[in-house]
């Protein structure tokens, strides 16, 4: 009797290690399928590989997705200037989707009969797994035994150490996904309110004691809202002419960690209606939004600029909850596409001791430079109108005011 075969989106990490063990030990032929968005560094992926192996999976995939997640995540994330409750940049969460999609594929080009995944029935993992599934192969399984079982990870890390497999203590602390937006980091600490992550726990931010004590200045250039170059201030860059669409991102984690950039615990409600928080560290995107952000206060109208923090907030949130395939998300798209049209420019950044402090930006589109060349130069008067002109606006500007304060006096 043949057996039914099962496509694991597989990490290496201790959930997915149960997973694939539980699965074959009830017959299953496990296919594993690790998709890389950013979170395998120079031989990790050959450590997966043989993880999979030793555990018993019968195929090994893996699916290099990092300049995929960087064109069609990544660069709207920085256009919408996206921070999950102003503060966290969404980090692996907003790549599960990617990651979603390409386990399907390889579960179609397997003839697989069912999908699984590691994920808790805790988080928001679980939803975003299995909408992107239900979407994409709405005819397969979803089989998921960390969620179903309501495992915990001590439970886990004795069942692999019961058959002969090694737990890495570290693993077992701590849940950590990194990935090219960032890392995320849940452990003991993050289940309440109150502690913080130790130093220990951390994978490559430097804390603001360990950091440089001087800082390094960067030039970041955009063109029509994304990151085409970054520079020190001596002129080397960061990266080679022809690296990929996401090189800058990855070296600016790289940089951005050295001086202790980037580390965060966010806490906020999650799509299935609890409380979570989660440690973080995502220096290339935190600099790269605020350095964003900065060119677009140049360049843009007021009304520009608070349309797009509405919108562009309400299309990152929907985003980080997977709400990938409704039409609206084509809408927004467009929206934050039209609205970088003069969003090119370069932007001074000096990271220095865990601050990401702006600098200056300059553009061809700035509205400053315009308005100097009309004459209209802030604090030093205006040659644009007269100071007749200036008290009538002033006093035509206050009359609502007045007038509301006069309605709200009681007539004797």
């Amino acid at each position: 009797m043949t057996k039914r075969k099962i496509v694991l989106a597989f990490s290496g990490g201790l959930d997915t290690s149960y997973a694939l063990v539980d699965f074959r030990e009830k017959g299953w032929d496990v296919v594993t399928a690790n998709v890389d968005t950013g979170g395998l560094h120079s031989g990790e992926a050959e450590i997966v590989s043989a993880r999979a192996e030793e555990l018993g999976a019968v195929e090994h995939h893996v699916v290099d997705a990092r300049a995929e997640l960087y064109d069609r995540v990544v660069t709207y994330a920085i256009k919408a200037n996206y921070l999950r409750n102003g503060a966290y940049p969404s980090c692996v969460g907003a790549e599960r989707l990617i990651q979603a999609e390409k386990v399907v594929q390889v579960a179609l080009e397997v003839g697989a009969d069912a999908i699984a995944h590691g994920s808790t029935g805790a988080g928001a993992d679980h939803v975003r797994y299995d909408a992107v599934i239900r979407a994409l192969a709405p005819h397969l399984e979803i089989i998921t035994p960390v969620r179903d079982e309501r495992l915990v990870r001590e439970e886990e890390a004795e069942f692999l150490r019961s058959r002969g497999f090694a737990v890495s203590e570290k693993v077992k602390k701590y849940s950590i996904n990194e990935g090219l937006i960032g890392t995320s980091i849940g452990g003991e600490e993050t289940y309440g309110s109150w502690d913080y992550l130790p130093e220990d726990a951390w994978t490559y931010t430097k804390s603001i004691a360990d950091a440089p004590a001087a800082g390094v200045e960067l030039h970041l250039t955009f063109e029509k809202g994304q990151v085409v170059a970054a520079r020190v201030a001596d002129g080397d860059s960061l990266v080679a002419d022809d690296a990929p669409n996401f090189a800058i991102l990855s070296a600016l984690n790289v940089l951005g960690g050295e001086h202790g950039v980037g580390r965060g615990i966010h806490m906020g409600s999650t799509m299935v209606g609890n409380l979570a928080r989660v440690g973080f560290e995502a220096p290339g995107m935190l600099i790269l939004i605020a350095a964003h952000r900065e060119l677009e206060k140049l360049v843009l109208s007021n009304r520009q600029q608070a349309t797009k923090a509405t919108l562009g907030n309400t299309y990152g949130d929907l985003l980080h909850e997977a709400v990938y395939f409704d039409p609206i998300m084509d809408d927004f798209r467009a929206f934050l596409d039209s609205s970088q049209g003069r969003v090119s420019g370069t932007v001074r950044v000096l990271l220095h001791k865990g601050n990401i402090v702006l600098l200056g930006s300059k553009s061809p589109y700035s509205l400053l430079d315009a308005a100097t060349r009309q004459g209209v130069v802030y604090g030093h008067g205006s040659s644009a109108w007269t100071g007749e002109e200036a008290r009538a606006f002033a006093h035509m500007y206050a009359m609502p005011g007045t007038i509301a304060r006069i309605a709200g006096q009681p007539v004797e």
